[in-house]
């Protein structure tokens, strides 16, 4: 079992009693592993008995002969650190021989991954400071301990008198130069009081709160979370949007700093190799040195279609919780610059791709993601039935809500002409279709994708959709699946073939909850959460089986800023809150709970459901 450490951007991954040995272990900021192969021996041998973590802090505990006792602690914050305390209980003194070893690579999270073919850097030898960069920018780190130095490994001998304890410590102090550092925050933020009910979801909101305050990087416009560990520590367009949409209500700082964030980065030219174009906002941003000396196009990575609507979507969604009129117009021309973008592409009927270095690049990117009927992948250009819903839903908002230097009423008309073709073309009798293909075909399989359309408000059929989506081959015990089970390319275990994502379902129960089917959104949300409390510790991993019998699959990431901040997103949903006029409370019957932490426009509310409603305000 592994143990993660996180907080702003770094992170730490070690076996249970503290050692670094597996291929992704190490210490990671910015995209960069700066240390690996840890590994602590003593003598007299200990034997390990247990550990204990959380976000901020570690510890492995160790017996050794004569009752002497070792604790392991491990810290991060700003650094990484290691403490070594030795407690010697018994009547007779102990001699105790420490050797600390670890290797220094400097190596980008591509070398890690070994993405696009780039191998892992040999270690570093530099006797306490290392330093590897080009092209402005530099990854260093220097090493700090109170052992003695032999090689580039750390010694310690000494004696441990009857009733005495001895302690020692190492410390690891990364620093990062180049064009990342300039968009870094002064401290770490997160999720500092988390939401409460009142209910047995208590527990589940803390573990919620506490994996979004580990993917949440402080920058110079906000916080923006960070998408999953252990491979996508960094800003992902879609996934930053998706999980601030779901915060929402609670915490809206994570949308006014996502929103400022990716305006910064929005595309401005054409570029085939990022795949940027003007108006269209960042899929990826990688923060390491082979992204920022041009080695990989990921500095950002502009390759999917449905981050720039869903940016639109998510400015109006603020504007109508906040109303932070100062904000909007401050990014207006950013947001005119993505509705331009939509529309140049609704121009030829509907937003698609063709593969490049994703091979599909909606929400479900996996290579094997989207088939037809036959399993078989579909021919592009791709049309995603989820894509042209978002961007329905970004024109809708853009034009009702003035969010552009476009006339609105031109924004509502696109809108309306987009959903009359859309239902034309994609509604098969009962159920809509995954895709069109690149000859306009229908993808006639039945998947979660078409739940999403529930929220934006472009589907002719919302009824229908809700129904076919509770079928036993959509539905299992713990959530909607990705793909039916009836489906030829059904696979429970596969990223996006038939496994269960959280984050998926909780906009399933929003858009259920939009269309005033407030039974189905409670049901769904009393699915995802039983499946929670199951965890170990009741977080929500990326993904799970599509069995009926909740079974991890083990590429899955933990924690994941999406699946986390669905906890938040079911609960909305379950209470049918919405932002007009006023705060609009909903619920489903039979919900009972007092919910603390809502924010609407500049006031916080304490909700009090239990056979009738109180909202407070403060």
């Amino acid at each position: 079992m592994n143990v993660t450490l996180s907080n702003n951007g770094a992170f730490v991954v070690t076996d249970e009693e503290g050692n670094m040995s597996e291929g992704h272990h190490g210490f990671y900021l910015l995209d960069t592993r700066f240390l690996r192969g840890v590994s602590l021996q003593v003598v007299p041998r200990p034997e390990f008995t247990g550990s204990s973590s959380t976000f901020e802090m570690a510890f492995s505990y160790f017996s050794l002969d004569g009752g002497t006792f070792l604790v392991r602690r491990r810290r991060l914050g700003g650094l990484y650190e290691e403490r070594l305390t030795f407690y010697n209980p018994s009547p007779k003194p102990l001699e105790i021989g420490v050797k600390y070893s670890y290797e220094v690579p400097l190596e980008d999270i591509f070398q890690v991954r070994g993405f696009m073919g780039f191998r892992g850097e040999p270690p570093l030898q530099g006797g306490g400071f290392y330093s590897r960069g080009s092209n402005g920018e530099w990854r260093a780190l220097r090493v700090e301990s109170d052992m003695k130095r032999e090689g580039e490994d750390l010694t310690a001998h000494f004696r441990i008198l009857p009733g005495g304890s001895a302690e020692f410590f190492v410390r690891f102090l990364p620093e990062v130069v180049g064009k990342v550092s300039g968009i870094i925050g002064d401290n770490p933020v997160g999720i500092k009081n988390p939401i409460f009910t009142g209910s047995s979801l208590d527990l589940v909101f803390e573990r919620a709160s506490e994996d979004v305050t580990a993917l949440t990087l402080s920058t110079v416009y906000g916080p923006v979370p960070l998408a999953g560990l252990p491979h996508f520590a960094c800003p992902f367009g879609r996934d930053a949007i998706i999980t601030s949409m779901f915060l929402l209500p609670y915490y809206p700082e994570y949308a006014r700093g996502t929103l400022g964030f990716l305006s910064s980065i929005q595309g401005r030219k054409n570029d085939s190799r990022s795949e940027e174009e003007p108006g269209k906002i960042a899929h990826e941003f990688r923060l390491g040195m082979l992204t920022h000396t041009g080695r990989v196009p990921f500095g950002p990575y502009y390759g999917a279609v449905d981050a720039t609507p869903l940016y639109v979507a998510l400015a109006g969604e603020y504007l109508l919780w906040t109303g932070d009129e100062v904000l909007i117009e401050s990014l207006r021309r950013n947001l005119t610059m993505a509705v331009e973008w939509i529309l140049q592409k609704l121009d030829d009927g509907y937003i698609t791709y063709v593969p490049g270095i994703l091979g599909n690049k909606g929400w479900k990117d996996s290579a094997d993601a989207i088939v037809d009927e036959k399993g078989r992948s579909a021919r592009p250009p791709i049309a995603l039935v989820e894509v042209q819903g978002y961007a329905y839903w970004a024109l809708r908002l853009a034009g009702s809500l003035r969010l552009t230097e476009f006339n609105g009423g031109l924004l509502l008309r696109e809108a309306r002409k987009l959903r009359k073709r859309f239902n034309r073309d994609f509604w098969l009798e009962d159920y809509y279709a995954l895709a069109l293909d690149g000859n306009g075909e229908p993808l006639r399989v039945v998947s979660s994708n078409m739940g999403h359309l529930l929220i934006t408000g472009i589907s002719e059929h919302s009824e229908e959709t809700a129904e076919r989506l509770f079928h036993p081959d959509m539905l299992s015990k713990y959530g909607v699946r990705t793909l039916g089970s009836e489906e030829r390319g059904y696979n429970p275990f596969s990223y996006h073939r038939g496994s269960v994502w959280p984050h998926d379902n909780a906009l399933i129960a929003l858009g259920l909850a939009a269309m005033g089917r407030m039974d189905l959104a409670k049901e769904l949300a009393g699915r995802i959460f039983a499946a929670a409390e199951l965890m170990p510790r009741r977080e929500l991993p990326e993904l799970y089986s599509g069995l009926d019998e909740l079974v991890p699959v083990p590429r899955a990431n933990s924690p994941q800023a999406w699946s986390a901040a669905s906890v938040f997103a079911l609960v909305t949903a379950s209470l049918g809150m919405k932002a007009w006029e006023d705060l609009v409370i909903e619920p489903a019957e039979g919900i009972s709970l007092v919910l603390r932490g809502v924010k609407f426009r500049g006031r916080n509310y304490t909700i009090r459901i239990n056979g009738g409603i109180e909202i407070e305000a403060s």
